[in-house]
């Protein structure tokens, strides 16, 4: 996040210097009009580059992010109207179709910034060329630049024209009536493609064209009302920003929707549904039933269906819309495919989490496999390996996910009463989506939590109570390293006991985490102040808890659970700790890549408080 805001800053500054610019330009003459035109052509320039910056920063590789830039740079050149030099005043007026042209190939262009088709492409050539052959030569042919705009305050007395050829009124009148038809007619049809597209479109790109589709409707009444009557008062820059806004919006439900849809992609995997079901789980996370899987068959060299009928798989080249992300075993090599929408592939993040997932959840069913093939002892083996998938599933990315379902919540009752706090926990998702992304790949390569790998224990706790739903009070001491297996016994029990109190305690409630070195061995304790877990719950011992003194045990620790109605739970455990040689290495790596980390490690540090 410290590089985004480092990075953010760069790219923001060529935006605030362009907004500089042209409200220094406009207030070369004072006036309470002139302050006011400044304020929208700033506000609109602002908006539109900042909007060009949040797009490159989450998604470098569309072009969406530059087309905005370049946006902003055409609508800050149309600021020199005011200019009493010819050239300026001309090269003002004419940027204003120009930048039209790169507002229609915006919206055409959504979300990946590369028009999708013919039609778009035909729209966009067709704006250009309205603007090549009718606009400009409409102005070589009067004395005077047609259709004053937003920030034009000259008229009649305005600067000549320097594109000015032979006065023919008649002609020039013509030419830019076919404009403003055909003008109007484009917008028309710009807003008509955006429907099509929206009405074909699979959910997560329906989410984001909404919002454009009703900026480019209402830009086009706007533009429509401006073209007939020739004149556009302040509804211009006004309706101009409706574009950029909407991309916005249209950006934050996309990652609303790829929150929720990991939400309920790992949500449908935790009960290990068989190979014909997974299909099915992964239809019904994105809402798409034409989501599909095929195995790649080694002996018969063919892709087959769950219900091992020959099928044709849409890779490496899309087909119908629909194309293949194949996943590879151990060797390298193809062992099954995922058949989803092309428009998943503007949706890196999601797509990386449907096919980590979906890998963990073939690999089950490989072990599955091995098990009836196997002799005892390679069964006990295989059966040991798929309870440690299941359970760092459990402890794991489930609950990230459970955390990342509690704060959506948050900000569904927080959209009406305070917005700004919705967006803050908004921004916040990122964050949260990238952790549970890490955790998916980890699981899916075998591996433990990477924190864990190169901050330790105690720096990994760190990072768990930080992205706690609840506030935490941490008190951690430097611990030194363990063995792997006694570092992730403790990680993954306290994760769950946070989890629960997360859960359980109540929404005023507050976490107490702390780690510390006995001699040989390990203490450290969960506890909150909150109402307790239920009674029933407890005595059931869930699968949770079962969990949690299961992995204290295959470590040689012990753990007790003492739940307390109305005053809150403690988990407090204690586990053998022999340092590790590994360990020890990667601490001394861990500690020369973050320093800051490992300075001050005694002082209790205060999570942050989070809703």
């Amino acid at each position: 996040m410290r590089g985004w805001s480092r990075a953010g800053l760069l790219l923001g500054i060529p935006g605030w210097l362009l907004a500089a610019a042209a409200a220094a330009v406009l207030l070369e003459s004072p006036g309470p009009e002139r302050v006011l035109t400044a304020a929208l052509a700033s506000i609109g320039l602002l908006l539109t580059w900042g909007v060009g910056v949040a797009v490159r920063l989450r998604y470098p590789e569309r072009r969406l992010g530059s087309l905005l830039f370049l946006l902003a740079a055409g609508l800050a050149t149309q600021v020199l109207v005011v200019s009493s030099d010819p050239y300026l005043f001309t090269l003002g007026r004419a940027s204003r179709p120009a930048a039209e042209v790169l507002l229609v190939w915006v919206m055409l262009a959504f979300p990946s910034g590369r028009l999708p088709g013919r039609r778009e492409r035909a729209l966009v050539l067709a704006a250009a060329l309205a603007v090549l052959l009718l606009w400009v030569p409409s102005v070589m042919f009067s004395t005077s630049v047609p259709l004053p705009g937003p920030f034009t305050q000259c008229h009649p007395d305005c600067p000549r024209n320097v594109l000015f050829i032979v006065d023919r009124p008649e002609l020039s009148k013509a030419l830019f009536v076919a404009f403003r038809a055909f003008g109007i007619a484009i917008l028309i049809a710009t807003a008509f493609v955006l429907f099509i597209r929206l009405r074909s479109a699979t959910p997560l790109l329906r989410r984001g064209l909404g919002p454009v589709l009703v900026a480019s409707i209402v830009r086009t009444v706007a533009l429509g009302f401006i073209l007939a009557l020739g004149q556009s008062g302040y509804a211009y820059p006004l309706t101009l920003w409706a574009v950029p806004l909407a991309i916005a919006l249209g950006l934050v439900r996309g990652r609303l929707y790829t929150a929720r849809t990991l939400q309920r992609l790992v949500g449908g995997l935790r009960g290990r549904p068989d190979v014909r079901t997974l299909r099915d789980v992964m239809a019904k996370a994105l809402g798409d039933p034409t989501r599909s899987i095929a195995f790649w068959l080694k002996e018969t060299s063919r892709w087959v269906d769950p219900d091992g009928n020959a099928v044709a798989v849409p890779y490496p080249a899309p087909r119908d819309g629909r194309v293949a992300t194949l996943l590879l075993d151990a060797a390298g090599t193809p062992s099954s495919a995922l058949v989803h929408d092309v428009a998943l592939l503007e949706e890196p993040t999601l797509l990386e989490a449907l096919t980590s997932s979906m890998q963990l959840a073939l690999e089950s069913h490989r072990l599955d496999a091995e098990i009836g093939a196997s002799s005892l002892r390679e069964v006990s083996a295989v059966v040991a390996e798929r309870q440690r998938i299941e359970r760092n599933l459990h402890d794991g990315a489930q609950q990230r996910v459970i955390a990342l379902r509690m704060k959506l919540s948050v900000v569904g009752r927080l959209l009406q009463d305070d917005p700004r706090r919705a967006g803050q926990l908004v921004g916040e998702l990122d964050g949260d989506v990238d952790a549970l992304l890490d955790d998916l790949r980890g699981l899916a390569k075998g591996l433990v939590p990477p924190s864990l790998v190169e901050l330790g224990l105690p720096g990994a706790l760190r990072e768990v109570a930080h992205r706690a739903a609840i506030r935490t009070r941490v008190e951690i001491d430097e611990v030194g390293r363990c063995e792997p297996a006694v570092e992730q016994a403790v990680y993954f029990c306290c994760l769950e006991a946070l989890q629960n109190a997360a859960k359980h305690a109540g929404p005023k409630a507050t976490a107490r985490l702390t780690l510390r070195r006995q001699a040989n061995s390990l203490e450290f304790s969960v506890s909150d102040d909150g109402a307790g877990m239920p009674a029933t719950r407890h005595a059931g011992a869930g699968r949770g808890l079962i969990n949690m003194v299961e992995r204290i045990e295959s470590v040689g620790g012990r753990l007790e659970i003492d739940n307390l109605p109305g005053e809150g739970v403690r988990v407090a455990g204690t586990v053998p700790c022999s340092p590790s040689v590994q360990g020890l290495s990667r601490g001394r790596e861990a500690q020369a890549r973050s320093p800051a980390m490992s300075s001050d490690a005694r002082s209790p540090v205060a999570s942050r408080t989070q809703t």
